[in-house]
Formats: structure tokens, sequence, C-alpha cells
């Protein structure tokens, strides 16, 4: 996305990420992000969202609100996925290693789905996800649970790994 958009949206100049590696990560991150908020093409709700999103950020943890998202993103993050292998009439989780952008896309999956189940009107709130991410950043919340969870099923199945993925 162009400086264009981060003046459509509110950012001051300050806030447009550098061109290092932190910052093409938050770019990768933000920018998938904002496509997964989009809900019934509705595009004008998803910039708001953002906006909001970055100013709970910056209230609750009092520190650059791309950092704490850029940082619970991360925590979130898997490293590894599970390929489910039918073995004599069992279906096995086999832990297979992913690519960086099937990471981000697991992960912002898992964000958005979460919030969505929790609310009944199915719609995502800048002030729960904001919630779901400062819990993420201290390793607490359904998120990490998540991640936790396929970890464990993935170190249990570890032994399967040779046999059946080639």
């Amino acid at each position: 996305m162009s400086a264009k958009y981060y003046r459509a949206i509110g950012f001051r100049h300050n806030d447009i990420p550098g061109q290092n590696y932190y910052s093409q990560l938050w770019f990768n991150y933000h920018s998938r992000f904002f496509g997964a908020l989009i809900f019934r093409g509705r595009k004008l709700t998803a910039y708001k969202m953002m906006l909001d999103l970055k100013y709970h950020l910056k209230t609750k943890e009092g520190v650059d609100p791309c950092l704490v998202f850029l940082v619970a993103m991360l925590r979130i993050t898997p490293e590894v996925s599970l390929r489910f292998v039918k073995i004599g009439g069992a279906k096995y989780g086999i832990p297979a290693p992913i690519s960086a952008k099937k990471r981000i896309t697991f992960a912002l999956k898992w964000v958005i789905k979460l919030l969505r189940d929790k609310n009944k009107t199915r719609r995502v709130t800048a002030i729960a996800l904001a919630d779901l991410l400062c819990l993420s950043l201290r390793n607490k919340g359904d998120a990490i649970k998540k991640k936790q969870d396929i970890y464990k099923m993935a170190s249990l199945n570890r032994h399967l790994i040779y046999k059946y993925l080639r």
C-alpha cells in the first residue's frame, strides 16, 4: 500500500514504516489483516476499525501500536501445521513445515475466526480485537491456546513424519 493510503486513513508521516526488516513484516501483517477485515465489501468500515484498533492498542499498552500489533501477531503465528493422514482407519495429524506466507494466513484466520465466534452477531469490533492482541502479547488467550494445541498434537505425532510425509 502506498503512502497515499496511509494519509487517507489518518496516519502521520512518522507512522509510515521505513524500509527495514521489521517494518516490512509489519507491512505484510497489516495489509493482509486489513484485507481479512473487509466484510461484505465494506472497506471504509475496515479503515475505521484499523484506526480504532490503533487507538485502543495505544491506550491499553502505552507504546507504539504498530509494534504491539506486530509482536502480538508474531506470537500467534505458527511454525508448523498438521496434515492429516489416514492410517489403519484412524486420522493422524502429522506436522509439516509451512511457508512464511501461509504462516501469516493461519494467524489471520485464527484471529478473525475467534473474534467472529465469540460475538453472536459475527461482527469483529476494535475493542475485542485489541483485547485479543493484548492477551496474545502476554502469551495468554484463545489464539495462543490454539497454537499450543497444534504444537502439542505435532509433538505427539512427530514419529510419523518420515514414514508418511514425502
